[in-house]
Order: C-alpha cells, then structure tokens, then sequence
C-alpha cells in the first residue's frame, strides 16, 4: 500500500472521518506494520486506539493492528505514569522553595483535555519559571538528583534557547525543559509576566500550580508547531482538538496575541498547515486573521509537499529549516541582525540568570 494511502487512512480516523476511513479501506487494505508505524510516526497511536475501539470501527484495520496499537498504548500508560511521578516530586521540590510553575502543554492537557493518561504520548515534562525564580528552581532540583547536559551543552542552552533541558535521577530517566519563554526571545517578543497575570489555576495531583490562558495555549501551540518545522506529528492537531471541544477557540484573540508576540507569520504558517491537515477545525476566518503575504508564498512554494501529512518538503534537513525560518521571519528588515545574533549566541553572555558567572567563550 502506498504511503500517502496509509497516512491519509490515519489522518480520516484521527478526524473521525469514518466514511472516508470505509472508502479507503475498500480500495486497500491497510498493511498492518504500515499503519502501526505511521501512527507512530505521527505520535497518535494510543489515540488512534482509543478511537478505534470506543467508537467500534475496529474492522477497519484489522485485529492484529489493533493488538499492536493496544500493546504501544500500554506502553504509553507506563511512561506516562513514571513521568508524572516524577512531575509530583519535581513539583513538591518547587513549591519548597517558593516556586510557583506553569504547566506547559502534556503536563497541563493531560489533566483537563485527555480522559485518561493512556491516550497521549508525552516525551517530557515543560514548565515555565518566572526569570527571578530560575536560578532558586534550579538549585532545589539539582539539589534533589536532577541532572544538567554537559556543561557545553548547559551553556548553549541558557545563551541560545528558551529552556533548559534536565533529568531526573534513578535508573529510569524523565526528561525535564524548566521554561523562561515560550520560545527564543530574539525571534519573538512574548511577555513572560503578562503570560503569568493571565495565567489559570490548574491541580495536578493535589498540587496548586498554573496553566497558560487558552488563548496562550493556542498560540503557544502555533508557535510551538512552526519550530519543528511542521512535521508529520499529529498529536498536536488532537490538543487542538481536545481544546476546541472544551470550548470554541477564539480565533481573533489568538491572532491578537501572536501578533502582541511578533509570531503572526510563523502562527499563520502553522495554521496553514494545519487547515490542510483538518479545514474543520481551522475555519477560513482564521486563516484570514493570520494571513501569510503573497511573496512569503512564493518562495516556499517549490517546497509545498504534495503527501496528506505535510506542508513542505525535506523539513528534517537543516538548510530548508533555516530557509523557512528566514523567509518567515516576522520583520524581513530583522533578517541580518537574526542571522548575526544566530552565528555568535553561545559565545557571548547572555542577560538569563543563569548565565550569571559562567565565562564568555570566543
């Protein structure tokens, strides 16, 4: 079976689109490894089971496909129970020493979008600190077993990213991003403390922590979307799913923050790529609020991937990835200093506390 048959068979059950689901499986069959690995890749396969199974399309694929996609579900139920464990201790660390974080993306959907933990792949744990409560956090959990990259890779991180990547201790790692953006502060201009006022009160296992407004999570999804380059992962189009079901995005809002945020183009990108992906969840007034000038379009449009997954082609190669992020950049004038900053970050040091004390490199 041709792949974009078997993408676009994962791309109509993760829509709900059984008729269409029917009509391919009547043309062809679905291989099952074929499936299962396309799943995988899209990282919807515990949620492509839930849907399969609570709502009996099971014959589509088959019952071997199903054991597979049953058996990377558990899977997904394990890790996800380890990673919030160790969230809970990371958490009770935090609020020891004053520090009150945000909950970004799984560890904040997870609890209020997903009906159980078994139904989303979460790869790490993302919580975004206030800049003056970053070097406090640090310490309680480095204090606690966490563990820091080398201290070349720490220094690249704190001079070059928006988070700081750690592990938690024991013989099982969790992977930790402790945030003091959503995303690089030379690209975009979001207002950590505005992110903070606005922010909502959010439980995770007893423990009183916050989360991003919705209009935030949405932009912050957008953004999020263009940083990998709009890859075949499906699992963020299912968040944006779960939050449009919990109530109607408001499209005008989101756009007003991405633009507060210089993000309008990189957010209008992702928004058409993810109309492509599910016009009905993407209505044409939002595309209409975020729009992408006409001479963007044409210089990506040799790139424009013709697959069901995908907007552009040849994404996972460095130099289409910076060409993209050039060609999107919200204020072209900016494109010379960009590229400047992006050749000498991690040589000079930088204004985040945690650089604080550790040497310019040349």
């Amino acid at each position: 079976m041709p792949e974009t048959h078997i993408a676009d068979l994962v791309l109509s059950v993760v829509r709900r689109r059984w008729e269409e689901a029917e009509r391919l499986v009547a043309s062809r069959r679905p291989d099952p490894a074929a499936f299962v690995a396309q799943c995988r890749e899209c990282d919807v396969h515990a949620w492509v089971h839930h849907l399969l199974t609570s709502e009996g399309r099971t014959e589509l694929v088959g019952e071997t496909t199903i054991e597979a996609l049953a058996e990377m579900r558990r899977k997904v139920r394990y890790d996800t129970m380890l990673l919030l464990g160790r969230a809970e201790q990371a958490l009770d660390l935090l609020a020891g020493a004053g520090v009150r974080p945000v909950a970004l993306k799984g560890l904040d959907f997870l609890h209020r979008i997903y009906p159980t933990v078994d139904l989303r792949a979460t790869d790490d744990v993302d919580l975004l600190i206030r800049r003056g409560d970053l070097t406090v956090a640090l310490e309680a959990l480095r204090e606690a077993g966490w563990q820091l990259p080398s201290e070349e890779r720490t220094t690249h991180y704190i001079r070059s990213s928006h988070h700081l990547p750690l592990r938690s201790p024991g013989p099982i790692h969790v992977e930790f991003e402790l945030h003091w953006n959503l995303a690089q502060s030379e690209r975009y201009a979001i207002d950590v403390d505005a992110l903070f006022d606005r922010a909502v009160a959010l439980e995770v296992a007893g423990r009183q922590l916050l989360r991003l407004d919705d209009s935030d999570v949405v932009a912050h999804l957008l953004i999020h979307h263009f940083s990998h380059y709009f890859d075949r992962r499906l699992k963020w189009l299912v968040d944006l799913q779960g939050l449009d079901a919990h109530g109607a995005i408001d499209w005008e809002t989101v756009a007003a923050r991405v633009g507060e945020w210089d993000g309008t183009v990189a957010a209008g990108v992702s928004l058409t790529h993810l109309h492509k992906l599910s016009p009905e969840l993407i209505p044409r007034q939002a595309l209409s609020a975020l729009p992408v000038a006409a001479w963007r379009r044409l210089l990506v449009r040799p790139l424009r991937s013709p697959h069901p997954l995908e907007l552009f082609t040849g994404t996972r190669s460095r130099k289409v990835q910076l060409y993209l992020a050039a060609v999107m950049l919200e204020n072209p004038s900016r494109l010379p200093g960009w590229l400047r900053h992006r050749a000498r970050r991690d040589r000079r040091q930088s204004d985040n506390p945690l650089d604080e004390g550790r040497s310019a490199t040349h």
